[in-house]
């Protein structure tokens, strides 16, 4: 599945929405574990040189989590 989504066409409500959760300490498991699945693909599906800004993929990681396009089970998790 791929999720495609502009930053540029998000209202003020929904970048604000996101830049909140971003900056929420609560939900950083969950984004950590995003980011793993992400980084575990990448060399499968995506393209490295189109992730050049560490903070919009952070940002797209907060904004499939807000809109459930990522479910992460919630289980005790040990990261290192």
């Amino acid at each position: 599945m791929t999720i495609d989504f502009d930053f540029e066409d998000l209202s003020e409500e929904e970048l604000d929405e996101i830049l909140i959760y971003a900056e929420s300490k609560k939900n950083l498991e969950k984004r950590y574990v995003v980011a793993c699945q992400i980084i575990a693909n990448m060399t499968k599906e995506l393209d490295f040189e189109s992730f050049s800004n560490t903070d919009m993929i952070d940002l797209s990681i907060c904004k499939l989590l807000i809109d459930g396009y990522i479910e992460v089970e919630e289980e005790i998790r040990k990261i290192h």
